[in-house]
């Protein structure tokens, strides 16, 4: 049952629980974007939503550590590990064929829109993602902990 609750106000309430409730979380998404989790995630992402879009009902997308929509992979953060390399970057390089490449194909056709086409420099976060892939009878809730991000 959808939430009687302005969209504004749900967002505020995952900012407000973020500061009232939890201690300061030391983990930065930026650091870890596009790393061999993130493409495992993201990918699992975008099969469900390719999934739940095939059906006329509307559904919700709800991410407790959503981190922030876009991350700059050529910035300071991402290169101080340097993670995305062995995650994304070697995917993209050499990316699956068959099977495999089908079921890759939404989760790699929007990281290759948030680059034109062109050479990796932006990766999606799961809020970049899912804002691509539902439809307007969709609802998304993005909440994150940590407050720079």
């Amino acid at each position: 049952m959808p939430s009687a609750a302005p969209a504004a106000a749900r967002r505020s309430s995952c900012r407000r629980y973020a500061a009232a409730k939890t201690p300061l979380v030391n983990y930065r998404h930026a650091f870890h974007a596009g790393n061999f989790a993130d493409v495992l995630k993201h990918a699992a992402l975008a099969r469900i939503l390719t999934h739940l879009r095939g059906k006329e009902t509307a559904f919700r997308v709800i991410d407790t550590h959503a981190g922030i929509g876009r991350y700059d992979l050529a910035g300071e953060t991402p290169n101080r590990t340097g993670e995305w390399r062995g995650g994304i970057g070697r995917l993209l390089e050499n990316p699956p064929a068959g099977k495999a490449g089908e079921l890759l194909a939404p989760y790699l056709d929007r990281v290759r829109a948030q680059n034109d086409g062109g050479r990796l420099r932006y990766y999606p976060g799961s809020p970049a993602i899912a804002q691509a892939m539902c439809r307007p009878q969709d609802r998304m809730q993005f909440c994150e902990l940590h407050p720079e991000d």
